[in-house]
């Protein structure tokens, strides 16, 4: 009896061993609400990291100074970049102060502030905050010198959304820097914006952040979610999330971030998610989801032929049934069939091209990036090269309408 007790025990700790193994990477909620938080590896960015470090080692062995900009849309991940490479220089120059400043929806008064108060921190001085609400602009510009000149070690600056910045005042800290041993580290979102523009050429180097592809993107949502989620995401769901930021937003890990935030809450009450459940928190994640006609979508569905309908009432069913987020080609095709068989009609594969390639015209189902050529410009004539299907809509949504349909029928 003791032997049996023994040996379960030994089989829940090895349980509980691979477990810990598995998740040896997680850190929980900071993965996701932690703005500051680095990952152990940044993911398909090596280059783009190497470059940065190189640079900014070099500069401070050296003893010269740099201007460094980053442009990339909002999300992209200008920021982890940054402070992955900050971090790491870091650990081999103690001397080495980093200093951020988000300069997005303040004055230059508020940026001045921020930076001589951040500067001062590190050296103990104790200012009268007070009386920066009556100093102007140039008893700000003055004092933040001053703190520059009393801090001995390396200081480098980073300016996050510099878009937000008025180019003039932008220039006086890219020429200060310059002239007083200071990095300056930039990212900015819009180049085109007359700060950035009119001071391009004040840059030692300039790298901008291309978009992820599909694989990529998804391989740092799954990165992400290993280190929140103890327990992970069904494979399903991450290729979803992904496939939504593609088609409905830009593939940037910064919005697959925001989703993992919104399931976060109720992942973390329980284990697994209903259907309408992942639908109804995706689709309040992208306002082109939101937007939904139904009156539209019923008077649209109610003029197709009874092919249609029952096609499309096939395929909510198959989706409200099945566990699945997604649907094969092939299994589209074997509803079809069925479809034709129930009303007795001649099955035609040009015709279920034409359906599919509607379907997704109107926005109910739509084609898997997961595993195609990712060129949707001859969709109609290339969907049978999409191998998975996703619903764009709930299909809890699309139901009560095609009941309405049949009541009229």
């Amino acid at each position: 009896m003791n032997f049996q007790t023994n040996n379960k025990k030994e089989k829940i700790r090895k349980k509980m061993i691979s477990a810990q193994r598995i998740n040896s990477e997680f850190v929980g909620p900071k993965a996701l609400f932690d703005q500051s938080y680095i990952p152990p590896k940044i993911l398909h960015r090596k280059t783009e990291e190497e470059f940065l470090y190189s640079i900014l080692k070099d500069s401070l062995q050296d003893e010269f100074q740099l201007n460094i900009l980053f442009q990339g849309i909002q999300g992209i991940g200008k920021k982890v970049i940054i402070n992955k490479v900050l971090n790491d220089i870091s650990t081999l120059n103690t001397e080495l102060i980093k200093i951020q400043i988000d300069c997005s929806e303040k004055s230059l008064e508020e940026i001045l502030v921020s930076l001589i108060t951040e500067v001062g921190r590190r050296r103990n001085f104790n200012f009268d905050y007070n009386s920066f609400l009556n100093s102007s602009i140039l008893d700000l510009w003055n004092l933040f010198k001053l703190v520059c000149r009393k801090e001995d070690r390396n200081i480098t600056l980073v300016f996050n959304n510099i878009e937000y910045m008025q180019p003039e005042a932008f220039k006086k800290f890219l020429k200060y820097g310059k002239e007083n041993r200071i990095n300056l580290i930039s990212t900015g979102n819009q180049i085109l914006r007359s700060s950035i523009l009119e001071n391009l050429s004040e840059f030692d180097f300039k790298k901008k952040l291309d978009y992820f592809t599909f694989p990529e993107l998804n391989d740092i949502i799954k990165q992400r979610i290993s280190l929140a989620f103890f327990n992970g995401i069904d494979k399903e769901l991450i290729d979803l999330i992904t496939d939504l930021i593609f088609e409905h937003h830009v593939p940037v890990p910064g919005k697959g971030i925001e989703i993992l935030k919104e399931f976060y809450p109720v992942l973390n009450q329980k284990m697994t998610l209903k259907k309408f459940e992942i639908y109804d928190i995706l689709q309040n994640q992208f306002d082109t989801l939101q937007v939904t006609d139904e009156f539209s979508m019923l008077n649209y569905i109610s003029e197709s032929d009874m092919l249609n309908i029952i096609f499309l009432d096939n395929l909510s069913n198959y989706f409200r049934k099945n566990v699945n987020l997604y649907i094969t080609i092939q299994e589209l095709r074997e509803l079809y069939y069925v479809t034709c068989e129930s009303i007795d009609y001649e099955k035609d594969i040009e015709e279920f091209k034409h359906l599919i390639a509607n379907l997704r015209n109107i926005g109910i189902i739509n084609a898997s990036k997961k595993n195609s050529i990712n060129n949707f410009r001859y969709f109609k004539d290339n969907i049978l090269n999409y191998e998975h299907y996703f619903m764009v809509i709930n299909p809890k949504q699309l139901k009560p309408i095609l009941d309405a349909i049949f009541t009229r029928h």
